[in-house]
């Protein structure tokens, strides 16, 4: 069973893109240049939704959603700086507790909990024996 959907990019190349994306916007929000940052966003945001499109499986799915907030928590905090808007952290915060939302229903879902959370790219770097 294939659980990818057709997509014109390979999972693994969108995935890399968007890690990159995401990591120059928030290099760029870090070291304080906000045009550069902003210019990140949408590219960053883009193939989030990509990766979340592809994956056909469901505990997978609530993982990228998850991934996806937590994009999105970045953008709203992030915006709020940028613009000096604190209700632009006020929905961030939002974001933040349905991405927690997201990974309970993943976790309720899973039959595998390590291989759940194999989709943090960070988590897949541990090396756990079974």
């Amino acid at each position: 069973m294939n659980s990818e959907r057709p997509f014109p990019i390979s999972k693994d190349a969108l995935d890399t893109i968007n890690s990159f994306a995401w990591f120059l916007m928030d290099a760029f929000w870090m070291l304080g240049v906000p045009n550069l940052a902003l210019m990140f966003v949408l590219p960053t945001l883009l193939t989030g939704l990509g990766l979340l499109y592809l994956e056909k499986r469901r505990t997978v799915f609530f993982i990228n959603m998850a991934i996806n907030c937590w994009i999105w928590m970045n953008t709203l905090w992030m915006a709020s700086e940028f613009f000096e808007n604190p209700e632009l952290l006020n929905w961030s915060r939002g974001v933040f507790v349905v991405g927690l939302v997201f990974i309970v229903f993943a976790v309720k879902s899973s039959e595998d909990l390590r291989e759940t959370f194999s989709h943090f790219r960070r988590f897949r770097l541990l090396k756990i024996k079974k």
